[in-house]
């Protein structure tokens, strides 16, 4: 039991280690401020909000919809992304987001096999 304790206690820890890996950027325009996308409540990653006009040109180039939303790990490799569609409104649900991150933080922890060469 006490072997049980101390994993699921190791888990935990390392979960919480790895949730300091992700970043949630959602990046909307002054314009549509009123489609932002409410990410309160989304665990086990940063939440950053920035708004288009104040990013770099190379960056507003590459950005063809807003809001978006892009799920970054420690790297800056995005790891999942949200787009709005015509609405300009992200038709994702917060379940889905949060689901992708758990994903993410589970891949942290699955012990990785050994490879034969």
């Amino acid at each position: 039991m006490k072997k049980f304790i101390l994993c699921v206690i190791f888990v935990l820890v390392a979960v919480c280690v790895k949730a300091q890996d992700l970043t949630l950027m959602h990046i909307n325009a002054s314009w549509n401020v009123s489609n932002n996308f409410n990410l309160r409540g989304i665990e086990n990653a940063k939440v950053k909000f920035a708004l288009l006009e104040d990013q770099a040109p190379s960056l507003r180039s590459q950005i063809k919809s807003v809001p978006i939303i892009i799920l970054l790990d420690k790297n800056g490799k995005p790891r999942g992304q949200w787009k709005a569609d015509l609405s300009f409104k992200i038709t994702a649900t917060k379940d889905e987001i949060q689901q992708r991150i758990n994903e993410i933080m589970l891949e942290g922890t699955k012990p990785r096999r050994a490879t034969i060469n």
